[in-house]
């Protein structure tokens, strides 16, 4: 069956490609990747990545890096960017499955299912969604969201709250809860204690990686530091403009010796800093526009054997598992009961870090999330042969 994987994610070889790459492994898929030869991710300006061939792969794929229309509007961001060569590459391809890997309200999604209805009607439509807050979005992205429920063959949600979202939106075809994934080969258990000298640094370590901003409740990790033992420290791998307040907070506190800030990071070189963590902490405060729709870090720490410390905020709770403690949104008092009972019990992080390992590699890998996706497409092939009989 041949697939055509629509994604703006996939221009990165280390954030998304890693599914593409396993989704070509499938004898039975024929895959082709179409990305924007340019596009701006979170405010930079980025060039789409030609992948590079694993040598573990058999089976390549077919790359395309196209100009998109409006990659960047100010407050529509980048959500109605639009492929002007997607007509060409359907009448070049005939793929029976598209999947588009973008939000349900974005034009590029709506776009794909104009032209599939127009050039390939029996092919299938796949859309995707992260959003787990069930809210009126203003124009166009209501109508192109509603476009999109009517015309997707199937819907995949990135965690149970998503689907249930779709849901209430009026979409009545299957669907499925597929989470986000993550390289368990670079994000893997490394010697603790190299990793740790190579950051200088000292005593039991929580930390938080990722944008330094009010939603994430990174306040809350410095709150919660006065009531920790001393030993323990705190660090921020990444920027944002909260940085500014944590560091006035941590001088206000009397604690900013014990609070440590690390630049953004490219993806490769995490894997040092979440080894060199006792534990990830992700604080997440829900807020009327947003509430935690994954967490990827959490998974990416798990890889590492990291324990973590999750808020109930959105889908942190079903990603933690067995793997850390989850505490109320915005509960610092909680924050530092569960920092000290992980210093206090090492054996029991030990352990919680184990076990995230052990949920990484049996849920979260790139090729678990690859062999859900063939699930779907196979699902949609039958269906489509059933109805064509």
């Amino acid at each position: 069956m041949r697939v055509l994987l629509i994604s703006h994610t996939c221009q990165s070889r280390s954030e998304g490609q890693a599914r593409a790459a396993e989704l070509a492994q499938f004898s039975d898929i024929e895959l082709r990747l179409l990305v924007p030869q340019r596009f701006n991710h979170f405010g930079v300006w980025r060039e789409a990545e030609t992948p590079v061939q694993s040598h573990a792969a058999q089976r390549e794929y077919s790359f395309l890096a196209q100009r998109v229309m409006w990659p960047w509007l100010g407050p529509a961001q980048n959500y109605l960017h639009w492929y002007p060569g997607l007509s060409q590459v359907l009448r070049d391809f005939q793929p029976d499955i598209i999947d588009v890997w973008e939000e349900t309200w974005s034009l590029a999604s709506a776009h794909a299912c104009w032209l599939r209805k127009r050039i390939l009607p029996h092919s299938k439509i796949v859309a995707e969604t992260e959003q787990n807050l069930n809210k009126r979005l203003p124009p166009p992205f209501g109508i192109l969201r509603r476009t999109v429920l009517r015309h997707a063959d199937f819907c995949v949600g990135r965690s149970e709250e998503a689907v249930g979202v779709l849901r209430s939106q009026g979409y009545g075809g299957p669907a499925a809860a597929i989470p986000n994934a993550v390289n368990a080969e670079l994000f893997r258990p490394l010697d603790r204690e190299k990793c740790r000298r190579e950051l200088g640094i000292k005593g039991f370590l929580a930390g938080y990686v990722g944008r330094l901003v009010e939603e994430k409740g990174v306040m809350d990790l410095v709150e919660a530091l006065p009531l920790c033992h001393a030993e323990v420290k705190v660090c921020f791998a990444g920027n944002g403009p909260m940085r500014e307040a944590l560091q006035a907070r941590a001088q206000e506190l009397g604690v900013s010796e014990r609070v440590i800030f690390l630049p953004h990071r490219p993806l490769e070189e995490l894997p040092s800093v979440m080894n060199a963590l006792d534990v990830l902490v992700l604080p997440s405060r829900t807020t009327a526009r947003w509430k935690e729709q994954f967490g990827r870090v959490l998974i990416e720490a798990h890889a590492c054997a990291t324990p973590v410390i999750g808020s109930d905020s959105g889908a942190i709770p079903g990603v933690v598992g067995e793997g850390g403690i989850i505490i109320p949104e915005a509960d610092v008092q909680a924050l530092a009961k569960a920092i000290e009972t992980l210093r206090a019990a090492p054996e029991t992080a030990r352990r919680m870090g184990q076990s995230g390992r052990a949920q990484v590699e049996a849920q979260y890998t790139w090729a678990r999330v690859a062999e859900r996706y063939r699930e779907i497409y196979l699902q949609m092939m039958r269906e489509n042969k059933f109805s064509d009989a």
